[in-house]
């Protein structure tokens, strides 16, 4: 027996039209037909948001950051010679920042493409974090990427820990985009001192720094500014000076630091009178300064010395045929002079032995009156009394 069932839904109030087909018994088959283009929109409208939402989300990023923290796993295993645990890369991880290793992923991406973020990986594998907080810090991630793989193997890690630091560290990245990589070796070498030899005097100044120790750069670092006010002749010269006498330069500028604060050394008028008297600078001695910090020329033309006293050092180069004569002069001078006082000494001990002489004389000379006197007297009061 048939019969004919009516399938009836709400979606009729809806304005949706369905069909009603008969079913027979035992066959259970419905195939409704919706007919709405509002819902077709709709269901189109939510799938383009979440498609979007996931695009946007931090979460679609996380390949990207993810190569810089599998690098750290393998610095921790280089660093600790076995595999580093999840939780250690987790901890470096955080140390660093979750947010900074994104950010700079996705700059070293946008400037450099997936390539540069695998090279990024590698020296980060090599020489630690300080290369993802250096990269992070700079203006410009890719030029800065360059500059550290044409650095020596061992000059990487301290290069970027400079790199990393804050103010300083930005502008080393960008001296170093102008001067070269010897700006960031010069800086891993005297860090804080490094920078300011390249920044006062580029190139030149970095690579005179590279020359020095840490007290000697120190030392001249404090007047790269005003070498760098210098003509370029001057400074080219000047520059020269220091590198061939490190040592002696700057104790020389250390004793005129000492002896002058506050006073400039290397000016205009100073250099070429210092850049004309190198021998004299780096000879024995300290070179009499007057009260303005300049040098004392005797009239030869030749720095006073301390130690030199009324004889300029200068004498020592005309030979013994000035030297002896000289000295034979101050000895005959120095012995008349002592003859000299020597007779005077005697005539005024003379002078007084006369003078002592002729009162002890007058004394005696009274005395006697004065005894012959009293004998008179008593011989003529004894005549009276007989």
């Amino acid at each position: 027996m048939k019969s004919n069932l009516i399938i009836a839904t709400r979606g009729v109030s809806e304005g949706r039209s369905i069909t009603t087909r008969s079913v027979s018994e035992g066959h259970t088959v419905v195939r409704p037909a919706i007919q709405n283009p509002s819902l077709t929109l709709r269901v189109v409208i939510l799938i383009a948001v979440l498609s979007s939402m996931i695009v946007a989300s931090p979460t679609a990023h996380a390949s990207v950051g993810g190569e810089i923290i599998k690098a750290f796993g393998r610095f921790l295993a280089k660093e600790t010679g076995q595999e580093a645990t999840e939780q250690a890369v987790k901890q470096m991880t955080k140390q660093v920042g979750e947010e900074l290793i994104e950010r700079t992923a996705q700059k070293i991406v946008r400037e450099g493409g997936e390539k540069s973020l695998v090279q990024v990986g590698e020296m980060v594998a090599k020489h630690g974090p300080d290369v993802v907080r250096a990269l992070d810090n700079a203006p410009d991630a890719l030029p800065l990427l360059k500059l550290l793989d044409e650095l020596p193997a061992d000059e990487i890690g301290k290069a970027a820990s400079r790199l990393a630091a804050g103010s300083t560290g930005k502008e080393l990245a960008v001296l170093g985009t102008k001067v070269g990589t010897v700006a960031l070796r010069a800086e891993a070498k005297h860090p804080g001192v490094g920078v300011r030899f390249a920044k006062a005097l580029g190139s030149d100044g970095a690579e005179l720094s590279m020359k020095l120790t840490t007290d000697q750069a120190v030392q001249i670092g404090r007047h790269v500014d005003d070498i760098a006010q210098l003509p370029a002749t001057q400074q080219s010269q000047l520059l020269a000076m220091i590198s061939s006498n490190a040592d002696r330069f700057a104790a020389f500028v250390g004793r005129f630091v000492e002896k002058n604060p506050g006073k400039v050394l290397f000016t205009a008028a100073s250099a070429p009178i210092i850049l004309a008297n190198s021998d004299a600078i780096f000879g024995d001695g300290d070179i009499v300064l007057d009260a303005n910090g300049n040098p004392v020329f005797d009239p030869n033309g030749d720095p006073v010395r301390e130690h030199d006293g009324i004889m300029p050092k200068a004498a020592e180069g005309m030979g013994n045929t000035v030297k002896e004569p000289v000295q034979a002069t101050l000895y005959w001078a120095g012995g008349i002079a002592v003859a000299l006082l020597s007779l005077f000494g005697a005539s005024k001990v003379w002078k007084h032995f006369q003078k002592d002489r002729l009162d002890l004389q007058v004394a005696r000379n009274a005395a006697m009156e004065h005894t012959t006197t009293g004998n008179a007297l008593d011989a003529d009061t004894v005549k009276k009394r007989l």
